[in-house]
This record gives C-alpha cells, sequence and structure tokens, in this order.
C-alpha cells in the first residue's frame, strides 16, 4: 500500500540526516517526480523545532537561482512537517571527486563560481546556508554544473539541548565551521565564505586544512593554529587562486571577502587568464602530423644520411691522398736516382736541364736540388744557384716513408702543395736532398666533385623521404579526422552517429570501437529516459542547513583581499 504525505505520494526513502529524513516522492497531480524532506519524529514533537524548520524552509523557498536546489512546497500533514524539493540527478562532490580523483584547474574554479554566485544570492536575499560542504553540493553534470542543496535547519540545533558536543554532532563535519561558527559568534554570509574557502582548499589539495584525531581537538587547531599553506596536487595552480584561499580562511572575518560577489569577480579574472593560457597553448602547439611526421623524419633522414655520405667522402678523401702521396714519392725517388751521378760529377747543367724538365709537367709546381752542404746547385725557380736550401718546419710535416718526408705547405696567395723531400743516394752515402713540390688542386677538384655528387644524393634521398612520408601522413589524417569529427557529434549529445567508411587496417577496429560505443551510450540515454518516465530518481543528500538573517552591509571592498592575477 502507498504512503501519502497530503497530495504527496512517498516511494521509498533517499537518506536520512540529523534531523530529517528524505524521500522519493510524486505528485500526482502535475505528474512530477520530486523530493520530499521531513522533520525526524524526536524534533517534530516539539513545536519551536516545527516552526522554525517552516519557518526557514519558507525563506529559502523564496530562492531562486540556478545554483540552489528548488522548493516547491512547505506544509505540515498530521503534525509532520515537510519541504517538497527538486529531486536532484547527479552525484554530491565528495562522490565526484572520488570518483574523478583530481579535477581540472577549470573545473575547480566553474564549481566555486556557481557556489559564490549562489552564495552571493542568498545572502542578499538575508538566507545563510551554514553547512557548506561537498555532501551539500549535487554535480549535475560531468562539465562542472553545481547546485547547492539543504538550505533549512541547520540554525535548529542552536535550540536543542545547547551544548557544543550535541551541536557538532548535529553538523556533522565540523572541518567545514567557520571559526565565529565554532565559537557560537552571531554569523553572517562570511561564515559561508569560510567554508567555500575549506571546500575550495579541499578540491586543490586534496584534503582539509586542519586534521585531528578528535573533534576537540580539530576545533582546538582551526581556532588557534596558523593556516597550512595549500600544497595543490597540480603544480600549474596559479599563485592568484591560492591566494584567494587563503584570504577566504582568514580567521578574522572583516579580512576575507565581505560578499560573494567580490569573490566571484576575483574568480572569474583567473579562470579568464587560464582559458587565455590554454587559448595561446593551443595555438602554439598544436602541429599537423602531417608536418610533425614529416619533419621528424625528415631530419632523421638527413642525419643518418649525412653520416653515411660523410663517411664515404672521408675514406675517398684518404684513398686519394694516399695516392698523391705515393705519386710524389715515386716520383722524387725516381728523380733523385737520375740526379745521383751528375751531382757527385757537380754537371750543374745537366742538373738544371733535368729540374727545368720535371718543373713543366702538369701539376709539379717546383723542383731544386741541394748539395750536401745545403748550398742549391739547381732549381726551377731559376737563377738560386748558390744559395741555402730553405728550412722546413716539423708541424707542416704530415707524413714519412724511409728517408723520404711529406709536408703540407701553402705560398704566399694560399694556393696548398705537398712539398716531398728525399735525400740524394750514390752508394748509400747522401751526396744532398731533392725536393718536389705538387699542387693540390687537381685533388681538391676530385674532392669538391665528390661532395657535389654525394650531396645531390642527399637531397634526392631526402625529397623522396619527404614526399613519401607527407603522402603517407594525409592517408593516416583522413581517418582520424573523421573520427575527431563523430566524438565531437557525441559530445554535442547526437549519439546517433555511426562511421560508416570500412577499412582493412587498425582504424577498422577504431570505427568499430566507436560505434559500439555509440550504440552502448545510445542504449543508456534511452533507458534514462525511460527510467524518468517509470518515476525512478537517483539519490539526493540529506540534512539541510539553513538559518534566515538579516540582509548582509553594502558590498566594500576589503584591503586584506589579494589581488587579482594578471591576463
Amino acid at each position: 500500500m502507498a504512503i501519502t504525505l497530503g497530495r504527496y505520494i512517498l516511494r521509498g526513502e533517499l537518506g536520512r540526516g540529523a534531523m530529517s529524513v528524505i524521500h522519493r516522492g510524486y505528485d500526482p497531480r502535475i505528474r512530477r517526480i520530486l523530493a520530499i524532506k521531513t522533520l525526524r519524529a524526536e524534533y517534530a514533537a516539539h513545536e519551536a523545532h516545527r516552526h522554525r524548520f517552516l519557518t526557514e524552509a519558507r525563506a529559502a523557498g523564496t530562492l531562486t537561482h540556478p545554483g540552489i536546489v528548488t522548493i516547491f512546497d512547505v506544509g505540515v500533514v498530521n503534525g509532520v512537517p515537510f519541504i517538497a524539493m527538486e529531486l536532484l540527478d547527479g552525484p554530491t562532490l565528495e562522490a565526484f571527486v572520488e570518483r574523478h580523483k583530481r579535477l581540472p584547474l577549470r573545473t575547480i574554479l566553474r564549481i566555486a563560481m556557481q557556489i559564490a554566485d549562489a552564495l552571493d544570492y542568498a545572502h542578499r536575499e538575508g538566507v545563510i546556508h551554514q553547512d557548506i560542504k561537498p555532501e551539500n553540493i549535487v554535480v549535475t553534470s560531468d562539465s562542472g554544473n553545481v547546485k547547492l542543496t539543504d538550505f533549512g535547519i541547520a540554525r535548529l540545533r542552536h535550540t536543542a539541548q545547547g551544548t557544543l558536543a550535541e551541536e557538532q554532532t548535529i553538523a556533522g563535519t565540523p572541518h567545514f565551521m567557520s571559526p565565529e561558527q565554532i565559537r557560537g559568534d552571531e554569523v553572517d554570509g562570511r561564515s559561508d565564505l569560510y567554508s567555500l574557502g575549506v571546500v575550495l582548499y579541499w578540491l586543490l589539495s586534496g584534503d582539509t586544512p586542519f586534521r585531528a584525531d578528535n573533534v576537540h581537538e580539530l576545533l582546538r587547531k582551526i581556532l588557534t593554529e596558523p593556516l597550512p599553506p595549500p600544497k595543490p596536487l597540480d603544480p600549474a595552480t596559479p599563485q592568484a587562486l591560492l591566494d584567494v584561499v587563503r584570504t577566504l580562511l582568514d580567521r578574522d572575518p572583516t579580512e576575507r571577502y565581505q560578499t560573494g560577489a567580490e569573490l566571484l569577480e576575483d574568480l572569474q579574472r583567473i579562470d579568464d587568464a587560464l582559458a587565455e593560457q590554454e587559448r595561446n597553448w593551443q595555438g602554439r602547439r598544436f602541429i599537423s602530423l602531417r608536418l610533425s611526421w614529416t619533419a621528424i623524419m625528415s631530419v632523421l633522414v638527413a642525419v643518418t644520411v649525412s653520416a653515411g655520405l660523410g663517411w664515404v667522402y672521408h675514406r675517398q678523401n684518404e684513398a686519394m691522398t694516399r695516392l698523391a702521396y705515393d705519386y710524389g714519392l715515386a716520383l722524387t725517388e725516381t728523380l733523385a736516382l737520375e740526379s745521383a751521378e751528375d751531382l757527385l760529377l757537380e754537371d750543374r747543367i745537366a742538373l738544371q736541364a733535368l729540374v727545368d724538365e720535371m718543373a713543366r709537367k702538369r701539376d709539379i709546381a717546383h723542383v731544386s736540388i741541394s748539395d750536401r752542404s745545403g748550398q742549391l746547385v739547381a732549381s726551377s725557380a731559376g737563377s738560386a744557384s748558390g744559395a741555402a736550401q730553405g728550412p722546413l718546419s716539423e708541424a707542416q710535416r704530415v707524413a714519412r716513408q724511409g728517408h723520404q718526408a711529406i709536408y703540407s705547405i701553402s705560398d704566399g696567395e694560399g694556393r696548398a702543395y705537398f712539398l716531398f723531400d728525399t735525400p740524394v743516394l750514390y752508394q748509400n752515402h747522401e751526396l744532398g736532398r731533392l725536393r718536389l713540390s705538387m699542387s693540390t688542386a687537381a685533388l681538391q677538384a676530385a674532392n669538391r666533385a665528390t661532395m657535389t655528387a654525394l650531396i645531390a644524393v642527399l637531397l634526392a634521398t631526402l625529397a623522396t623521404v619527404l614526399v613519401g612520408v607527407y603522402m603517407l601522413s594525409r592517408r593516416l589524417v583522413v581517418p582520424i579526422e573523421i573520427l575527431r569529427r563523430a566524438l565531437g557529434q557525441i559530445t554535442q549529445g547526437r549519439f546517433d552517429k555511426r562511421i560508416r567508411m570500412r577499412r582493412n587496417d587498425e582504424f577498422e577496429r577504431l570505427f568499430s570501437a566507436y560505434n559500439a560505443m555509440a550504440d552502448s551510450l545510445e542504449a543508456r540515454m534511452f533507458s534514462a529516459h525511460s527510467h524518468k518516465r517509470n518515476a525512478a530518481a537517483p539519490n539526493v543528500p540529506p540534512a539541510p542547513a539553513t538559518r534566515l538573517v538579516d540582509a548582509p552591509p553594502p558590498r566594500t571592498r576589503h584591503h586584506g583581499k589579494p589581488p587579482a592575477p594578471s591576463g
């Protein structure tokens, strides 16, 4: 048999608080599912409690704000006072955070701004909440939309037995109580803002400011100990937001934000700054796969091919240089043998003729022969007979083979030469020395030609890779863009969107997984609508808490409030 309360039908209990019970209700007149809150029997038996319950419930019922649960009706049936109110679809903030672990900064700001706006409205209407905590905040969407619940009877605990211990038991969550509320002083909207500061501290750091083993020690810490600096879970938390939290949690109400509007203004500035940072980050960091893959592969190929070609060039240069050394050493050795007899006979004419003939050869820049004392006897440079042979620096020597040495020299115009120095021997006796300078121009030209060819190979390889990777990445970007657009449709609530493209690769499995997800979401949405039509409703958090007070003083900006962040 259905249980009725006046015209309402009660369909089971949703929750039970310290002073009230929440039922799932149904209003047959307008066919609406709602929540029915009744005063527990031990409190309903006292006229003072019933009167306060109804008075403050009617006051809360005057509040019409998107961030506050809507009250439809207030009354008494058979001595039982009740409140008929909106039935919310969503978890409490505590459950929401437990499920998501760490919320994004902008989601936290969105939640805080909505609560600040709702409190500002309620305070201007002369109503304070007195029990702001995660259990009394319901999250109605994953994007962070919230509503405040339990405007109602929190102040009634001061009319119960009157002891602090009993008040704490009724309140249930002293972590979020303001110092003036703990002391039993007269409170106003700034007490709610302190509690919101604790909620914000908890959202940012994962814990409340003060922890203790028992209630009395906890309340002592709140009243006497300095505020522990918040340790945000997100290292990117702006300092301005931490300053806002510290201001909200100032022990002196006059040093806090004086109204929710002041708080909302600073929170909005911080959110605007974070939004601007996100826009700048997205514009700066987004790089298309076509560009990133092409650039990465180009760098890898360029480095790999350059290293290979550099090794080839180095080895070829070494081989050609060794050939030049071998040619020069063989040539000077032959000349030394031919000139030995003429040098022994001191036949300068024959020696000069030999030198002149050799100097006419291609790439031979200079030839000279000196006697045992180091005096020139023949030189391709002309009349240098009798002059001393110039010394050679050991720093210029690049190779040695037996009695022969090779030097790398340059003339005054910067032209480079290999100079081969070899002794002129006759029957193993040194008669003098022969020097031959060979131009390196041909070797350098060959090296330049090799380098040009290698660079051409590098550029051709790089161009081939660039075109190939770019075309391949374009083929990958198309299905990714199709999936992105399909997911965009899901975020807009269009669960009927399906991907019809057929492929024979991994994207086929990805598209199938998306289609299965869309089928599941569409089925859940249909089931949820059917569930609502059949009068099933989700949980509503228990226990109300409100107080009717005089309107707060006019808005003033206090000097203790932290500056808003710059954009």
